[in-house]
This record gives structure tokens, sequence and C-alpha cells, in this order.
């Protein structure tokens, strides 16, 4: 999707949002299917782009189920899989490894095999496919295979050991695998060694284990992360090789790393606790979750994480956290889970058990575009990071904000306040529109709107007919440029573009002359480039009613790293504001799409109230009161559209204040 069709589908996101049926959010969510292979899986789950699924089974067969749950081929090889699957870059092949010596490479379509290559000993690492389609993997034997996409050999380096560890492939193509024998190796795509680390003798751990069965993660800036069983993790230098910091933990790293969404790095130990280390080595949070012995941690798209722990032979959990630590919710399975977990574009959750079981739960959410956010870095499974660029960090911003609802005069007209930061003016075009909603299938639309704008010093502009304007054609122009859905000349709808310094301002569309009916505002940045100014806070006050005239708000967040937003859902509190026909208890509920993605209801029930009422204070918001039915939520959101809904509980209407606060800044 191009930046332009990005906006213009913010012009339609909430107009049409009725028009679909609405999901409810869940956490890890409801169990849709479970598929039964012939023993326990080990291995994770790799994705296609037409959403299949293929994982291995110690019954020795590698399946091919669809998103449905419906087995289309299954490749049977001569022992256990273990190996998780790495797909081709054109997806036309899947290559895993077994027990029974042999990589194999079969046809997605049909599960025929292209080729076989046979090592000394079994494959229990996972392969990896580099850009130029070579495929590189690890095996008992303690060689490093390199082959070309035919399964002809393009080179094999002994190294030691047994490579349990599946290789990591960097941005130019350099290669870091790590041995059994505590050693982590970097190779350029000729299999020429550029450095190898050894495990230091650390103080304090002379009877601990120095193997490493931990697969390496890369941070994209010049960073690897490994995890070993003398109980440390380490970050190393990718050019060199030398030790930047290293992190104790209390039981061995079998786990392989993985990044949160606010680039911590995520790692479980067998002391029960999942870790999430700062880039600088130092503890941000950890969390009890139980033993974890070989899955790694995934991210989803709001940064919540998902990880399994042991408590017996009968009892695991599969647990989700918040970004913070903070458990959510621990489902309980019968059996031991030892296969990391997937989330489809789709947003279902995949994981196997020991018991042969492959489960799929309908989640809602996406994987995160974190760097490395799962086991093996993407739903492919190819174990590197591609051409990866590193983006540059303080380009984020709020970029479009837009409310729909009904202005019925005085306090129940439509409020839009925002707050504009940094050096130099912000340009501004905004909207109030009714006769143009008729084009976009909305009945009962205002008739004439008029918006009106304040500063610090009061009423400043005002627009009502926006093509009776001396600049109409300028604003038609911006209109199309900015990808809003265009206005007819003659149309009663109300446009202006404004040009606003430093401070805090408040938009407002009320009706003029005509009858009653849904109003659009609308604030699309109209800045060309990376300007020094940006939207901060934002709020949006108006009636929310039943059905299509509940309070509906879209913003959009441009740029390529996450933001940390406050959202909250305001009726009783704005009571002591001078505002008297509230919505008694607001719900809150943030949409990607037609998914949940989270809500809340009542403010004070937050399962992580502590960091909200932090998290309230540091951005300035005023107290909201313990009991008023109040809703607020603090969430990770990756660039995007998005969709805050506002409805009373009870069939409840009346005045609600939406609130957008940015927790990172700029």
């Amino acid at each position: 999707m191009t930046f332009r069709s990005k906006l213009i589908v913010f012009s339609f996101l909430i107009l049409m949002f009725f028009a679909t049926s609405i999901r409810g959010y869940a956490e890890i969510g409801v169990e849709l299917w479970a598929f039964s292979t012939g023993d326990s899986i080990f291995a994770s789950p790799t994705i296609d782009g037409e959403g299949n699924v293929y994982i291995g089974s110690l019954d020795k067969k590698l399946y091919c189920i669809d998103a449905d749950g419906v087995e289309l081929w299954s490749f049977e090889t001569g022992d256990w899989i273990q190996s998780s699957a790495a797909l081709s870059l054109d997806e036309k092949v899947v290559y895993v490894g077994s027990w029974d010596n042999n990589l194999y490479a079969i046809n997605t379509e049909n599960g025929s095999i292209f080729w076989t290559f046979e090592t000394g000993s079994l494959i229990s690492a996972s392969p990896s496919v580099a850009d130029d389609g070579a495929i590189y993997f690890g095996g008992a034997d303690g060689f490093l295979y390199g082959l070309n996409s035919d399964g002809t050999l393009k080179w094999e380096v002994f190294v030691g050991g047994e490579l349990d560890s599946s290789v990591a492939i960097g941005i130019s193509g350099e290669l870091y695998v790590a041995s059994s024998e505590g050693i982590v190796y970097s190779f350029d795509a000729s299999g020429q060694e550029i450095w190898s680390f050894d495990l230091p003798e650390e103080p304090g751990a002379a009877d601990r284990e120095t193997l490493i069965i931990s697969s390496c993660m890369l941070s994209g800036t010049g960073e690897l992360y490994v995890g070993s069983n003398n109980y440390f993790l380490y970050a190393l230098d990718t050019d060199d090789g030398s030790v930047l910091w290293s992190f104790e933990t209390a039981g061995e790293i079998d786990a392989s790393p993985t990044m949160s969404i606010d680039g911590n790095i995520l790692v479980s130990a067998r002391d029960g606790f999942v870790y999430s280390v700062n880039t600088d080595g130092g503890l941000a949070w950890k969390t009890d979750i139980g033993v974890n012995f070989y899955t790694s941690a995934l991210v989803d798209e709001v940064g919540r994480i998902y990880v399994s722990s042991y408590v017996s032979d009968t009892l695991s959990y599969l647990n989700l956290l918040s970004p913070d630590g903070t458990i959510l919710q621990q489902l309980a399975f019968s059996d031991i889970i030892d296969s990391s977990v997937s989330l489809s574009p789709e947003g279902t959750l995949y994981v196997g058990t020991y018991d042969g079981k492959f489960y799929a739960f309908k989640n809602g959410a996406r994987l995160s575009n974190s760097v490395w956010p799962k086991f093996r870095q993407g739903l492919a499974s190819r174990g590197g990071l591609n051409r990866y660029v590193a983006p540059s960090p303080g380009l984020e911003r709020l970029y479009n904000i837009s409310m729909r609802g009904v202005p019925r005069g005085g306090e129940e007209d439509i409020f839009a306040g925002f707050f504009v930061a940094g050096i130099g003016e912000k340009n501004l075009l905004i909207r109030g529109v009714g006769p143009g909603l008729g084009n976009q299938n909305v009945v009962g639309f205002l008739e004439d709107p008029k918006i009106t704008f304040h500063g610090a010093a009061g009423k400043f502009d005002e627009n009502d007919d926006w093509g009776d304007s001396a600049s109409a054609n300028i604003l038609a122009s911006e209109m199309e440029r900015v990808g809003g859905f265009a206005l007819e000349a003659d149309s009663k709808d109300s446009a202006d573009i404004l040009s606003l310094e430093q401070g805090l301002y408040t938009v407002i569309v009320s009706n003029d002359e005509g009858s009653d009916g849904v109003a659009l505002l609308e604030v699309y940045d109209a800045d060309v480039g990376n300007p020094e100014t940006s939207l901060l806070n934002i709020s949006i006050r108006g009636r929310s009613g039943l059905g299509e005239e509940v309070l509906i708000v879209g913003f959009v967040i441009d740029g390529k790293l996450p933001k940390r937003l406050l959202i909250r859902a305001v009726g009783q509190g704005l009571l002591d504001k001078n505002v008297n026909a509230v919505l008694t208890d607001p719900t809150l509920r943030l949409y990607r799409g037609q998914n949940v993605i989270d809500s809340n209801d009542d403010w004070d029930t937050h399962l992580e109230r502590e960091q909200l009422e932090a998290y309230m204070k540091s951005s300035g918001a005023f107290d909201l009161v313990e009991g008023s039915g109040d809703s607020a939520l603090f969430v990770w959101l990756e660039p995007g559209l998005y969709t805050a809904i506002v409805s009373g509980n009870n069939n409840g209407t009346g005045i609600a204040l939406v609130e957008i606060y940015d927790l990172t800044g700029k």
C-alpha cells in the first residue's frame, strides 16, 4: 500500500466502519482448531504468504496445513524432525533438516521432493536462507554447510562440537553461528572465518557448562546477542566479536533471544524468569513464569509478549505478558511446550506441544515489525536480516486525526484540541465535512457544518462553505495531495489551511443553519518533508450516541518506529470541567482495521493500574477519580492507521472526551 493510499484509507476508515462485522478483543484468543501429528512437536511454525503453515514432528513428517487446519500435504523423512522449516525467497521451496542426516528441499505446492543433501550426522538446527538463495545450516557432525539453491555444495567448514544453534545471516550476508563447544563464529558468504568468540571464564561460574544451544539474534545496528549454558547473555560486536556487555541470569539459557517492540532483548532462562535487557546490558524487568527450556518469546504489533513455561510433565503455560512484563494471561496445556509460537498476518497464533498437537488460536494481533520479534526472525523463518536498513529515529509523528460525531450545539458540538510542538510553523489542512459524507454512503449527514479555530488569545479564524474561500483552488489541490476525498466546490462543507506556531489550539465543528446530522472533523498534516514540528497530544470531544452515532476517532502514526500512546475516554471526569450531559460509563476500544487490538472499561481495573497512573501523571493528563467509569489504556503502536471507538455501557449516551497522549515524544 502506498503512503497516498494509506491517507485515502484514513479518510474512509471511520466512514465505513460499520459496514463489516466487528471482532471482539481477545488475549491469547479462542482455539480455532487442533491438528494431530503422530508424535511430539519441537519445531516452530513457519508461515507463507498464503497463510499456509509448515511444521515438523517427531513422527518424521513435515506437514503443510492451511489456515483452516486442513492438511494440504505431508512429506515423510527417515527420522525425527526437530528442525524448523525455512522458505525460499519465492516461497516455492521449503527446507527442513531431519535426524536422518539429510536436509530436504520440498515443493511447497504439492510436497514433492526437489533434492536432498546428506551430512555426516543428525540435523536439529534450522536452515537459513540468504538473499541469493543459498542455504546455510549446521549439524551434529560439527560441520557448517553452505549449499546452492539447487542443493549442490558451495563449501563446508568443520567447527567442532554439535551445531544445535541455527545460523543468523547479517545485512551484508555475514554468517553467525554458535557451537556446543561454547564458541560463536562469524563467517563470510564464501565460508572464510572472520572472527570467533570463546565463552570466557566468568567469576563464580566455574562449575557451569560452557556450551551454547541458543541461536544468535542480530540487532541490525551492529550487535549480536546469544545466550549460553553458563547463565550469561552476551552482546557482541558483529565487526570483530568483541564483548560489548554480558548479563547474568540465574539459570542456563537454552532459548534464543528475540527483540521487544521497544528494542530490548528478551530471553528466558531455566531459573524460571523471562528477562528484558536494555541495549546497554541493564535489566529493564524480569518476570517469573516458570522454567523455560528452549522456546523463544514472540512479540506482537502492540508489544505484547508470548512465551511458554514448564511446571511439570503434565502442565505447561503459554504466557501472555505486557510490554512491561506483567502477566496478562496464562493458558494451561496438559503437556510440555517445546515449540516457539508464531503469529500469522491474519492474527492467528500457532503453537505445537509434546503430545503431537498443533494448535491455532484466533488472536487478532499481528507480528511486530521489530527487527527480530520471534525465533528465526520472520514468518518465513529464514533467519536473516536480508538487506535490512535500520530506521532513523525521531521522524515518528501523529500524522492525521479525524472524528465522526453529531454536533448538536453548545457543549455538544465537536471539539478537537491539539498541541503543536517544535521549531517553526506547522501546516495543517482542517475540514468539517457534512454533505461530502453523502458521496461516501453516509445517510443523515450534517447539512451545513462550520469550523472555528481558537488559540491562547481566543478565536482567530473560521470557515463556512469552503468553495467560497479565496483560497478554494489551493484547498482543492491540497485535499488531493494529502489524500482527502474530494469535496464538491458548491457544497456547504468547510475547510481551511492554517500555519500554526508552537502552542495549544482548539477546532470546533458546529451546525451553522442546517438540520442535525453526522459530521466528520479531519486534521491533516500538510507539511512537506520532515518538519521540525509535530502534534504531541490530541483531545477530541463530542457526543457518543447509539449505533452509527458512537464516538469514532481515527489517527495515523507516520514513520518507521513505534510510538507509545496513552489513550483515554473520559465521561464523568468532565463534570469538573463544567460539562454536564456526559457519557457516564464509556468503554474504549482500539482497532487496527476490523480487529480490536486493545480495550478498557474502567481505568481503575486496568491490570497495570500503577503504570497507567504513572503515565497519566507524566503526560500531564488531569486526574481521574476512582470509580468514575472513565476508561484508559496505554499501548505501543507501530506506524499505521488506527481507530478508537467510545460507546456507552448499557446503551448510555452523552458527551465524552477522547485523549491521545504521545509518551515517546517526537
